[in-house]
Parts: structure tokens; sequence; C-alpha cells
């Protein structure tokens, strides 16, 4: 695959490092997407990226077998916690609400300004099927929301924002669990979650979903139970 590399500054998940991305020619390719994601690819907006960082692999894509999955207890509780919301597939969109949601998510948890310029990415799906899962309280108002790409066998976790102010709900936790959740309604067998950085702590709950496969080397292979 003809393509160039770029040297995107900083890596947002290890320290003291560069992250370089491969860009393929064309991006996207004519490949389907859901076979270049068990090659290392992902989709930022339309354009797709490997990551190839030289001497660095930590980048593993990680896949968790609904079917197999159970809950930790940790997880459990967080799904105790939010009996009380609805959860919904919708659309995807960036309305008002979204965006007042999104941004507040940017600003607090990020320290970002620029929430309605980053915005413009979760909404060009580059012709990838997907929607989002919703989550209201009582009072209807949107608290989560995930981004998700869907396919014939599974569910891509794209991104998921939430209301900063209610940290005690875990909702980051309880959205996840909420695609497990469509993925298992839907007989999907596959929740893919993007990339797993072991030494970054900001990626160490992917760990916690068990059992998971791990694609190392361009093999994947399975793990029961959390590596650190």
């Amino acid at each position: 695959m003809q393509g160039h590399l770029i040297d995107c500054g900083p890596c947002p998940y290890l320290a003291q490092r560069r992250f370089h991305a491969f860009h393929p020619h064309p991006n996207p390719p004519a490949v389907p997407y859901r076979l270049l994601m068990d090659n290392r690819f992902r989709r930022s907006g339309n354009l797709l990226y490997m990551p190839m960082c030289p001497g660095c692999t930590a980048c593993q894509p990680v896949r968790i077998d609904v079917p197999a999955f159970r809950p930790r207890k940790d997880q459990r509780r967080s799904a105790e916690r939010n009996r009380d919301l609805s959860v919904s597939w919708q659309p995807r969109g960036h309305d008002a609400e979204r965006a007042q949601l999104y941004d507040r998510y940017q600003r607090v948890v990020h320290g970002k300004d620029d929430g309605a310029d980053n915005a413009d990415a979760l909404v060009d799906d580059g012709g990838v099927p997907g929607g989002e899962l919703h989550a209201r309280d009582r009072d209807g108002r949107l608290i989560a929301v995930s981004v998700c790409d869907r396919f014939a066998d599974a569910l891509s976790s794209v991104y998921c924002y939430y209301d900063p102010e209610l940290s005690a709900r875990s909702l980051g936790t309880f959205m996840a669990l909420a695609e497990i959740g469509f993925c298992r309604a839907n007989d999907l067998r596959w929740w893919y979650l993007g990339f797993l950085v072991r030494g970054s702590p900001k990626m160490a709950y992917k760990a916690r979903f068990c059992p998971q496969e791990v694609l190392e080397d361009g093999v994947w292979v399975r793990y029961d139970e959390p590596v650190g």
C-alpha cells in the first residue's frame, strides 16, 4: 500500500516520545475499513492512519469477545449506579444539545477550548456505517454519547463524551458496557476499542474488559485476564 509517514508531534499516550502515522494514498484506500481495522488502521473522520513510530509498537488493536465477556465487580457497580438512565441508538450528528455536552467535556476533562472544531471529525464518518448511543437521565437530559462504527460482525468504538460533573456515575465505564450491550442485542461478535497502549494511564481502562484479543505482530493473542 502506498502512502507517506507523518510526524504528528508529541505522543498523546507515552511521555517523551513522538507519534508517527502512516497515511495511505489514496486516503481512504479502496479497501473495506473492516479489513483495515484488523491491520492496525483507525480512522479520524474520513482519513485513515496507522501508527508507525520508529522503535515503538505500543499501539496494539484490541477487541473484546462479546459472547464471552463477563463484567468485573467495579463494572457491575457502574451498571447498577446508572440503572436510572435510558440508552438509545441514534444517527450521528452534532446539534446544539450534543455540542454543549461535547464542549463542556473537552473543556473540563481535556482542557481544550476548540471543541467545535474537533467535533467535525465525529460527524464525518468517511462513508463508514454507524451511529451513536445516547444516555439520558429521568428528566430526558443528554448526559453521555458514544460514537460508534457498525459492521456485520462488530461494533467499533470511535469516541465517548459525557457530563464531566457527574464523575460519581463512572459514565465512561457505563457507556462502554452500553456498547457491549448493543453488540449482544444485535448479535455482533466483536467490540473494537481502538488501540491498547500498555504503559499509558489514559488507556489502562481497556485492559479491564476481558476476555480480549490484542493484535501482536499481526496475530490476535487472547487474554482472559487483564495484563498491565
